[in-house]
Formats: C-alpha cells, sequence, structure tokens
C-alpha cells in the first residue's frame, strides 16, 4: 500500500506493508514546498504545489512532471478532474480565478466570467491570505454544471460550463473549504464551512445548516462516496467529515489543540454518527481522512501536527504510522490493483468504527465566523 501524504514541506510518498512496523519506507518529493491538494483517477495522480504549479505522476508518485506554472501568475488551490471526461481539469487560484484544461493539462485557458462576478467586492482576506477558489466540484451527471467554493467569499454555479456565473449564497456560510455533489441525487450539494455543515436540496439554490452535534463546528475536511457494494444497501451517499470545536486562530491559542472529531453519514447527510477515535492522543487538527479502498474497515488520517494514523476494525484503535512530519494538507492511498483514490466509506460502515448514539438529524441556517 502506499499512501501520498501532501504537507507543508514536500511530498511523502510512504510506502508501508501491512503489519509490519518496520516494513515502511518514505520517500520525500518537491523538497521544501506545499504540496497543497492531491487528486487522483486511473490515468493517474495531480499534485498542486501552489508556488510552482501542478504536477502529474503515472507511476504511483515514483516521478513527476509539470503540466502547468501558476496559472494567470497565481498561485493554484485546487483542482479537480471531470468525473465524465478525465481529460477535463478544473483549477483554481489565489486570488480567486478558475481555469480549464481540455487536454490532460497540457493547455489552459481562464473562465473570464468569474473573474468578474459584480460581487467580489464582498470577498475578504484573512491573514496573508487573500480570498482565493478554495474547492471546485462537478455534477457527475450534468458535466457543464460546476460548483466553485470561495474561500473567503461563499458558493458560485455555472450551468453552461463556466461562460457564466450565479453567487448562490442563500443560507450558507461563506467561509467554504469543500464542495461535494451527492452522485445519487445531483440536487443536493454538500458544503464543509467555517461555520458548520450546510446541505442544499435545490443544486445551491437555498442552503441550511445541519443542526444536531454538528452545529456550529468547524469543518476541516469531508469526502463523500456512493452506496456500498451490498444489493441490500439504500440508494444514499454516505460521508466521512472532520471537524474542530473552533476556528485555527482560537486553536492556536490553545497550543494548537484543535478538540478535532471524525463524523459518518450513511443517509447523505440527514444524520451523523461519531467515528471512535481510540489511541488518538493528537491535539492538532484532522486536515485529512481516507479509507483504503482495498481494505476492509481501514482508514488513514492526517494531521495539522504533522501525524498519520492507521484505523483498524477489529481492534478499534488507530495505530500511529508517521509521526512529526510537516502539517498534513492532503491524503490519498493508492494501491498497485486500484489505481484510484478517495474514501471508501462502505469499508468505515461495516467496521464497527462508530461511537456513540446516531446524532439527531435537523437544519438551520445560523453560522458564525472569526
Amino acid at each position: 500500500m502506499r499512501i501520498l501524504a501532501g504537507t507543508d514541506d514536500g511530498l511523502m510518498v510512504i510506502r508501508w506493508i501491512e503489519g509490519e512496523r518496520s516494513g515502511r519506507t518514505v520517500e520525500k518529493h518537491f523538497d521544501g514546498r506545499q504540496v497543497y491538494r492531491l487528486a487522483a483517477t486511473a490515468d493517474g495522480i495531480w499534485a498542486v504545489v501552489p508556488e510552482e504549479g501542478i504536477f502529474h505522476s503515472k507511476n504511483r508518485g515514483d516521478s513527476w512532471e509539470r503540466v502547468a506554472e501558476r496559472l494567470g501568475g497565481a498561485m493554484v488551490r485546487s483542482l479537480t478532474v471531470s468525473p465524465r471526461d478525465p481529460s477535463v481539469i478544473y483549477a483554481g487560484t489565489e486570488p480567486a480565478a478558475l481555469f480549464v484544461s481540455y487536454n490532460d493539462g497540457a493547455d489552459w485557458e481562464e473562465l473570464p466570467e468569474f473573474r468578474v462576478l459584480g460581487v467580489r467586492e464582498s470577498w475578504r482576506d484573512y491573514g496573508k491570505r487573500s480570498a482565493h477558489v478554495e474547492t471546485i466540484a462537478c455534477d457527475p451527471h450534468e458535466p457543464r454544471r460546476i460548483y466553485a467554493g470561495v474561500e473567503i467569499g461563499g458558493v458560485y454555479r455555472t450551468d453552461d460550463g463556466g461562460a457564466s456565473w450565479t453567487p448562490i449564497n442563500e443560507g450558507i456560510f461563506d467561509d467554504i473549504h469543500e464542495l461535494q455533489v451527492d452522485p445519487w441525487d445531483p440536487s443536493r450539494v454538500f458544503a464543509a464551512t467555517g461555520g458548520g455543515l450546510h446541505i442544499s436540496r435545490d443544486r445551491g439554490l437555498h442552503w441550511r445548516r445541519h443542526e444536531s452535534e454538528l452545529g456550529e463546528l468547524y469543518c476541516t475536511r469531508f469526502d463523500l462516496v456512493s452506496r456500498g457494494e451490498d444489493v441490500s444497501d439504500s440508494l444514499q451517499s454516505r460521508l466521512v467529515l472532520a471537524t474542530a470545536d473552533s476556528t485555527p486562530s482560537e486553536w492556536n491559542r490553545r497550543k494548537g489543540d484543535a478538540r478535532a472529531r471524525l463524523w459518518l453519514s450513511t443517509d447523505a447527510g440527514d444524520t451523523w454518527a461519531p467515528i471512535q477515535l481510540s489511541g488518538i492522543r493528537d491535539k492538532g487538527a484532522i486536515t485529512d481522512v481516507t479509507a483504503d479502498p482495498a481494505s476492509e474497515g481501514t482508514a488513514v488520517i492526517g494531521t495539522s501536527s504533522g501525524n498519520l494514523y492507521y484505523g483498524r476494525a477489529a481492534d478499534r484503535k488507530w495505530t500511529r504510522l508517521m509521526f512529526g512530519m510537516p502539517s498534513i494538507c492532503s491524503l490519498r492511498v493508492i494501491r498497485t490493483s486500484i489505481f484510484r483514490a478517495g474514501i471508501g466509506v462502505r469499508t468505515i460502515l461495516k467496521s464497527g468504527l462508530l461511537d456513540g448514539e446516531r446524532a439527531a438529524g435537523g437544519t438551520g441556517d445560523r453560522a458564525f465566523h472569526s
């Protein structure tokens, strides 16, 4: 198994023989550079290096080729591959702009109408960061419908491949961290924000924040997969969500204690239950989580403290695989026989990693930010 960990100081390619504590090697790429995002398809792995551009690997991370430099002179912050056509790739930058390639990253062009949105004056910078496109999501059923999330600036949708854009921010907190479109019900869109998890049931026209135990929790990352393989499973998507109890500025004042938690929904976000984190004493935020697509009941977690954990269902504990790395930004699990990445949440569902009572469902629209 290979685990790719994009960090604030390079990309770690970790080869691990399961069950052997010493059966682990690490190879580092992009030394001294932040690797902010990773994406994977059957055609390879994509890495976003904000200061230098976009890189592609066709051999599971052994070597990398730069396919794009800074787009429009700006740092790249987000990337997604079209689920309908893997040769089509969208990238977002800081300051906020959107670009597209129709030939596997060989050539790029800007989607100019996004740059002239009339609401840009309401976008907010924070710290040393300017408003940027943090996340991009494609409708898997309608390839010309794309969603872009701006941190800090809200959500925008195009139905014509980027020729025009519409703000869709009614009821949503504008600090957007992650967007996903439900593959089984594309009218349902999920948004992880700095003021809770928001769900839209009308393609983003209206949003409501999920209440229950999630409430105003700061949502760092989440991922979504379709139903499990059992024919008895309902056609409802499943999500894993990482949260902290406050904003980064607050947990930094607590010496990095983010009070992180993981949550699982088996019914497309209607209800949530906490995932057991026995064995994890890390105070850092959970910055990414991904499940092993070929191993039932296992997942990998990365934290802002630079620690990497592997969870196994059989003993309900998490084993620390790596520690003392730079802060982790993005994770992917790569198998030789399954050249893909992402959360195989069905493996967690049957694993017994759940802990506690199911959170009561509910919706709301109150949010916060600091």
